[in-house]
């Protein structure tokens, strides 16, 4: 299992094996005549799914989130994100 990095607000570490950490988020891309715009994620495949990442709050998180425009995408946001936790 992956280990992400802490949030930079709380200091909680995500937990990709929960379902509510990392998740579709009901929008989807797709392109255009050259120009990638969002829809619902019910009119394109499941590889064009935007997804967030989610510091969940019932598990002791503060709800801080980044989305990407795919899972992969988010989680890289998320690992490159400015600013950290001082233990």
């Amino acid at each position: 299992m992956q280990r992400l990095k802490p949030c930079p607000f709380c200091g909680k570490v995500p937990d990709l094996e929960d379902p509510d950490t990392l998740y579709p988020n009901g929008t989807g891309w797709k392109v255009t005549k050259g120009f990638r715009h969002y829809v619902s994620f019910r009119d394109v495949p499941k590889e064009q799914w935007c997804y967030t990442l989610h510091c969940v709050t019932t598990s002791g998180g503060c709800g801080a989130e980044v989305s990407g425009d795919s899972a992969e995408e988010a989680i890289s946001k998320w690992e490159k994100r400015h600013g950290h936790v001082q233990a």
